[in-house]
């Protein structure tokens, strides 16, 4: 119950002061991320068995941004300058120690800029359709929070959040 209140009053508080927050970002389909690219990689979520609430983003180094998750500090951790291969590499692993529905295919969402550019790329754990109905299960908004600092909220369909479906896996103290 403490999980879903706190997603709520989360929900509420980012719907509120959006405005305040700046602009919402646009995201589209990216294909496969150029072998060149350079970037810190965000691997947030895994903390428990089956975690929903877990994807990596890649962001540029010549992005004049950084995004950051908007949860507490611990619910993610930032691998800095590393090229795009290594960083496909580490995502794919660590969707596959985070959840056995994990397919071993992901897909790419690029994150775009208020003028258009990319400043990252979402890579995204696909699973087994069968477990949760579909495969890919998140739903993410980025917005300018700062001069050059990018804001993502992560959630997943209600019918998925642990609260609803019963699981023993829900994280007592995270507060997702």
């Amino acid at each position: 119950m403490k999980a879903y209140l706190f997603r709520a009053a989360l929900l509420c508080a980012v719907l509120i002061s959006a405005c305040a927050m700046g602009p919402r970002l646009r995201t589209g389909p990216a294909g496969q991320i150029p072998i060149h690219q350079r970037g810190d990689l965000v691997l947030y979520g895994g903390r428990y068995s089956e975690d929903l609430y877990t994807v990596a983003i890649f962001v540029l180094n010549e992005s004049p941004y950084r995004i950051v998750p908007y949860a507490p500090k611990f619910d993610y951790r930032v691998i800095k300058d590393v090229g795009a291969p290594e960083a496909m590499d580490m995502a794919v692993r660590f969707f596959r120690a985070t959840n056995p529905n994990f397919l071993g295919t992901t897909r790419q969402v690029r994150v775009l800029a208020p003028d258009g550019k990319i400043i990252g790329y979402e890579i995204r754990p696909l699973y087994q359709p069968f477990v949760y109905g579909f495969s890919d299960v998140l739903e993410t908004n980025y917005w300018v929070k700062a001069k050059g600092v990018v804001n993502v909220l992560i959630e997943i369909p209600a019918d998925l959040r642990p609260e609803r479906r019963g699981g023993d896996n829900e994280p007592s103290e995270s507060g997702r």
